[in-house]
Formats: C-alpha cells, structure tokens, sequence
C-alpha cells in the first residue's frame, strides 16, 4: 500500500513538473557550447548524457507551486530537479543569468552522467568551481536608456559553498589539473568521489601521520573525514526520487 501510494506520489509530482515546464528550453549536452558544459565535455572527457535538459526562467513572485518548496532556501536562484529540469528565477543581469545556467547545468550534467548519486559537498563544489569560481562576484550591467548608469549586485557564496570550493581549489592546488581532471571524471562515472587515495591519505597513509604528528597531514585528513562523514548524511537526500541541487 505504501509503495502504490508513494508511486501515486511521485507520477503526480513528475506530472506538475511536465507541467511547469512546458515551453521550456531544450538543452542538449552533447552540442551545448555553456562554458562548464564544454569544460566537463571536452577538457575533463566525461562523456555527454544524451538525455534532454529543460530549462526555464521563473517570475520569484509567480512560481508552480510544485517549485515553490525548492525556491523556500534564501537567495535560492536555480534549481535542478532530477538533473533534467532547471528553474531559474528571472534576472535582468546577463552574466548573473550566465553564471547561474552554468551552475545549474553542472549539475544536470553530473547528476545525468553518474550511475549512483553523488555526495552534496561534491555537488556543490563541483556547480561553483565551474561556473562563479569565487567567494564573491560583482554582477554590473549599463542602462541603456540612461547613458553612464550602471545596475549590479554583489553576490557571495554561502559558507557551506565556499567551504566546498576551498576543498576543490585544495585537490587541484595539490595535484594539478590532469591528475585533478582524472580523478574528478573517475569519480562522477563511477559515484566513488573519496579524494583521499588521489591525496596519498589511504588508511596506511593515516595510521602512519597519526604516529608521525605531522600537523598539516593531520589537519587534511580531519577535513576530508569532516568532508566523507557530512557525505554519508547528504547520501540519502541526494537519493531521494526528486533530487534537488542549487
């Protein structure tokens, strides 16, 4: 009963979520020239998901209901729901809209490539070191119908989100891009995304810098295990049947 039930469940929500989406933009990975898309496609060699990616801009004040619970975070601008839907809240800023498409579809892309779920920190990490890059990005835009004024915002990461991106910088610092872009495809084609072997910390490894006490050695692995068990709590949300990425 509780399976029929929860199947009821989830066609009516893959149903408002056809629904909401009508009209969307189609986008396919195999072709798409966004600059993170290229990146993961052809310089980190993950091979394109051939499934479509749908992609629609939103009124914040005017949103399906079936998206309103995925708009509740603060400062929430995109979502990808599945990897096959991506809501973003409208914006008059072209490089913020380009920014947020280019997070949006790293997850799309990553989500849709990986054969099991992969942990929130390497979701996250991954969508900002694609696409914004930084802690902090200045969003500026000229008024065309007054000439020498200019509208912006600053945007700045959460600190979960700069936590993630520091890790990311740390791996590729450490190891340099090819060992990096190795490591991150291996990774999302197999789900096992532990930086610890690619960072010579397996369990040998550990035993031996804990009887050293070697700080910085110890310090790294006090993050990585911070960073492995935060994984294993974020698993199952990320398996849920709708799996939500900002």
């Amino acid at each position: 009963m509780a399976i029929l039930l929860c199947a009821g469940r989830c066609a009516a929500a893959d149903g408002a979520l056809a629904e909401a989406f009508v009209g969307a933009e189609k986008v396919d990975l195999r072709t798409c020239d966004v600059s993170s898309v290229v990146t993961l496609r052809e310089k980190v060699g993950i091979p394109p998901p051939s499934t479509p990616v749908l992609v629609k801009v939103f009124e914040r004040n005017a949103l399906p209901a079936v998206l309103r619970p995925s708009f509740a975070q603060e400062g929430a601008a995109g979502v990808t729901i599945n990897g096959k839907y991506i809501a973003i809240i409208k914006t008059e800023l072209r490089d913020e809209y380009a920014d947020i498409l280019r997070h949006e579809l790293v997850h799309a892309y990553i989500t849709l490539a990986s054969p099991a779920p992969l942990p929130l920190w390497f979701q996250e990490g991954s969508a900002v070191h694609y696409s914004m890059g930084k802690n902090r990005k200045f969003y500026g835009q000229a008024v065309k119908e007054q000439p020498g004024v200019v509208i912006g915002k600053t945007v700045e990461l959460p600190e979960s989100y700069k936590q993630q991106l520091q890790t990311f910088n740390y791996i590729l610092d450490t190891v340099g891009e090819q060992q990096f872009n190795a490591w991150y495809k291996e990774a999302v084609m197999t789900g096992n995304v532990d930086p610890r072997p690619l960072l010579g910390l397996d369990s040998q490894t550990a035993q031996g810098s804990k009887r050293s006490g070697k700080r910085p050695t110890l310090w790294l692995l006090g993050v990585m295990g911070g960073i492995l068990a935060v994984a294993l709590v974020v698993a199952f949300i990320a398996a849920r049947q709708n799996r939500e990425y900002y």
